[in-house]
């Protein structure tokens, strides 16, 4: 069946909704711990102004020895001109103690004064219970609601039940909330707005929800325009409110206004209320008269006796007992019992959803809801008695006695009465939890629900620890199995990995590869039953010692752990709780969670593999680096200082360590050695050539350094002793004597260095082999003599043959036309600008061999 889609304005609304409920409901709770602990050291209200008009309607004591007066106009605070109660919330939200109110006001008989109205802090501290009890009221209770109300309606976007139960369960915040003088004031405008949307478009959900929920109903297809109605009529005065809420806040000039819109819609409030509560009660009644579904009737019966008891309750106290003088607003107790009195509808909604399943909603575990709900109460028992315990009986004790061992005992008993609930076993709750768990939930489990959220558990898993403890938690949970152990392979043996609930001693518990039970696993793989009154062959046939183990372990059902080519583990599952047998449901159940286990313990195998050769990697990669450093120091770290001469040199490898070798070293005698190489191949191996090529010329050049030819044969026997025989190296070896200008070279089969002149361009072609190829090879001598402004360029065919995305190469002609162009210019810019047109002329084509490059300038 192919689902409709969820309009995407749908779930734009839906998280506009959450994000304005949710701050809502975060900005309260800070603002309410703000106050409620006098964390800024909050002012208590000098006066208070009518709700329209700045006129002053009360006056503290200071504000009375300072010259306020009821009746006087307040027209000046703290310098700024009277805008509206949201400046005087401002006001006073950011005064502190003893530093005075400045104010300016009119007297009745038109005189005006200047006061300055010293304030005063809150000297009592909230005792422990009152403070429990508003946190518990004001900031958890709300902060539950909602977050049942987003996980419905996300679980039902297109549900118009779903909606209304969201409007109703976000009703408690509002209704419960911090008061608005005790708002934060930059965030007043949500306090007001909102609070004025929920409050008064409520009674309009709640009307809807009674006509429609579960079903429609009759009453609602008999008139099917009263929702409607009332629809329309909460929204006039909703943005009505929000007009005239606004006026008296933030526009002191439009009071009278505000007062007559109010005048004309205030009185339609509580009676559209009532009417709404009514109807929504007699709806509910309606159905359950005319429902003949048993677990229909039962969730309405539910419903319509928390809505009677909490609606029912609040109307009467917000609607009726006002007409006899009693104000709940001005009455903090009365404020109170209020709030919880209504709580008795939504967590009623709540429970009708969730337990009782009256939404139909696909995430929603039916087993698991329930299980947690049932064994949860048993906790709530113990911690209600806890607390009643603690803020009846204890507390008032230690205050009555001034008694300062109050706050280290309460904490302690706390800490030990935890301890007590959830380690200690075996008490009355225990034995209740356990006939709850046999009585009310043997197989009541979705396989599919429990297995994909598995799933999505295990796929971020990525330790085989954690991927057992998630597993065999999970297996627990759904079957109620206390008892059971994993054992995984290590080598050719299946050693205990985790057990619970069994003998704490694991590690003489093991199945051999060649076992009886493993055999079974390995061929069928599927789960294997043990039952002890009519085993199976492979039991039969199993030895001593694999028979003490899984007797050791109560084993019933060995369930395989299989990966894509062998297994894995074995999950050893003990009795159920309910002593029930293992149903062919579950064992198709275990069946897939052990193939999924078996996967995700082969992947962590993967995984921990490829982390191990990640760290071999990071190690090689280490070495590198330290080669390449080391290599970096093999190139010359000081260019020579001779007169007349300008020398610069580079190499940039295309790997992290390179083959290309080039040295310039100043002799004893005044001459210039110049020397520029190319290993064949790239990487280590040629690093390391290049190494002991560089090694073996230093040691053999010296002022009496002459025959060039016979050190270069001297250095191909070298080489060629301490290379492999598929290394060899192009090798091009210079002195220049700056008395005679004559450079003497040999070249070993390497590119021909050019020296550039003002109309020509000479190169120093080979006079001999490669270097270390053969051993005994002739190599000759030849000799230029250099001029003024000539610029000797050596270089590797890293450079001439850069090639482009498409193969083409650079080529040497390319390379001596860059080189011409700048001739004249310093010999680093020379460099630099022949790296720079290699780099334009490849286009961003990776360099696939070592660059290097060695320029001498002759200045005079």
């Amino acid at each position: 069946m192919v689902r409709n889609p969820v309009p995407r304005p749908l779930y734009l609304l839906l998280f506009a909704f959450i994000a304005i409920s949710l701050t809502y409901q975060m900005v309260g709770g800070v603002s309410l711990v703000t106050g409620f602990f006098d964390l800024r050291q909050q002012v208590q209200e000098p006066f208070q102004t009518d709700f329209y008009r700045p006129v002053i309607t009360t006056v503290s004591d200071a504000a009375k020895e300072a010259g306020l007066e009821k009746g006087d106009t307040l027209e000046v605070i703290e310098g700024q001109p009277f805008g509206g109660r949201a400046q005087l919330q401002a006001v006073r939200w950011y005064a502190r103690p003893g530093v005075p109110m400045k104010l300016e006001v009119r007297k009745a008989n038109g005189e005006q004064r200047s006061l300055a109205i010293p304030l005063k802090g809150y000297a009592e501290q909230p005792s422990l219970a009152e403070t429990a009890f508003v946190m518990l009221l004001q900031i958890v209770i709300p902060l539950l609601c909602l977050g049942l109300a987003y996980w419905v309606v996300l679980a039902r976007p297109t549900d118009l039940n779903a909606w209304l139960i969201l409007v109703m369960l976000t009703y408690p915040e509002s209704f419960i909330s911090v008061s608005t003088y005790n708002w934060w004031p930059e965030w007043l405008m949500l306090r007001l707005g909102w609070h004025l949307v929920v409050q008064l478009m409520a009674p309009a959900a709640l009307l809807w929800l009674g006509l429609n929920f579960p079903q429609r109903g009759r009453i609602d297809r008999r008139l099917p325009w009263l929702k409607w109605l009332v629809l329309c009529q909460m929204t006039v005065v909703m943005l009505c409110s929000l007009f005239t809420d606004y006026l008296v806040w933030y526009t002191p000039g439009s009071r009278e206004l505000a007062q007559q819109i109010d005048h004309l819609v205030t009185p339609l409030v509580n009676p559209i209320v009532v009417i709404s509560v009514v109807i929504y009660c007699a709806a509910l009644l309606d159905q359950l008269l005319a429902e003949k579904s048993s677990d229909s009737r039962r969730r309405l019966n539910i419903l319509l006796v928390g809505s009677v008891a909490g609606l029912g309750g609040t109307v009467f106290i917000w609607s009726v007992m006002p007409r006899f003088g009693i104000n709940p607003g001005s009455t903090q107790w009365l404020g109170y019992t209020s709030a919880v009195i209504l709580l008795f509808f939504p967590f009623t909604l709540a429970y009708v959803v969730v337990v009782q399943r009256a939404l139909d909603i696909s995430i929603l575990l039916r087993m698991g809801t329930r299980y947690v709900l049932a064994r949860g109460s048993v906790t709530l028992i113990q911690i209600t008695v806890l607390l009643f315990v603690t803020f009846r009986i204890i507390i008032p004790v230690f205050e009555r006695q001034g008694d300062k061992r109050l706050y280290v005992a309460i904490p302690a008993l706390l800490i030990g009465a935890a301890i007590r609930i959830y380690y200690v076993k075996r008490s009355p709750f225990d034995r209740l939890r356990d006939y709850i768990d046999r009585r009310y939930f043997r197989e009541a489990y979705n396989a599919e629900i429990v297995l994909s959220s598995l799933v999505d558990e295990i796929r971020v898993i990525n330790e085989p620890g954690p991927l057992l403890t998630a597993v065999s938690g999970r297996v627990a949970e759904t079957l109620h199995i206390p008892r059971m152990a994993i054992l995984i392979r290590h080598g050719d043996a299946f050693r205990v990995e985790q057990i619970a609930g069994g003998p704490t001693a694991g590690d003489g518990l093991a199945l051999t590869s060649g076992s009886s039970a493993v055999r079974r696993l390995t061929t069928t793989n599927t789960p294997a039953l043990l039952y002890r009154d009519r085993p199976d062959a492979w039991f039969v046939e199993a030895t001593d010692e694999e028979r003490k183990a899984l007797d050791e372990l109560r084993a019933e059902v060995l369930l395989p752990l299989t990966g894509r080519n062998k297994l894995m583990g074995v999950m050893v599952l003990g009795p159920k709780l309910s002593e029930e047998p293992y149903s062919p449901s579950d064992l198709r159940l275990l069946a897939s969670i052990g193939a999924q286990t078996g996967l995700g313990l082969e992947v962590n195998d993967l995984a921990q593999s490829l982390a191990q050769e990640g760290a071999k990697r990071q190690r090689i990669q280490r070495e590198v680096e330290i080669a390449r450093e080391v290599q970096e120091r093999l190139f010359p770290q000081q260019i020579p200082a001779l007169p007349g001469i300008d020398l610069a040199g580079h190499c940039r490898p295309a790997l992290e360590v390179g083959g290309d070798y080039y040295d310039m070293l100043e002799l004893e005698d005044g001459r210039l050695a110049l020397a520029i190489g190319d290993v064949s191949g790239k990487g280590i191996g040629a690093a390391l050539l290049m190494a002991s090529l560089r090694a073996s010329l230093r040691g053999m050049t010296d002022g009496s350094s002459h025959d060039l030819a016979r050190m270069v044969r001297k250095l191909n026997r070298l080489v060629y002793e301490a290379s492999t025989s598929n290394r060899y190296a192009t090798f091009f070896f210079a002195i220049y004597d700056p008395g005679t200008r004559e450079l003497s070279y040999v070249n070993g089969g390497h590119n021909a260095p050019m020296v550039l002149r003002e109309r020509e361009a000479l190169r120093l072609e080979a006079t001999g082999p490669v270097v270390g190829l053969l051993k005994d090879m002739p190599f000759e001598q030849a000799t230029v003599t250099l001029q003024p402004s000539d610029v000797f360029i050596g270089y590797t065919d890293g450079i001439s043959e850069a090639m482009t995305p498409d193969d083409e190469e650079w080529g040497e002609e390319r390379m001596l036309e860059a080189a011409q162009i700048v001739r004249l210019q310093p010999v680093h810019r020379i460099l630099e600008h022949l790296f720079e047109q290699a780099d334009l002329f490849a286009a961003g084509a990776p360099q696939h061999d070592d660059m290097t490059l060695l320029v001498m300038k002759l200045t005079t």
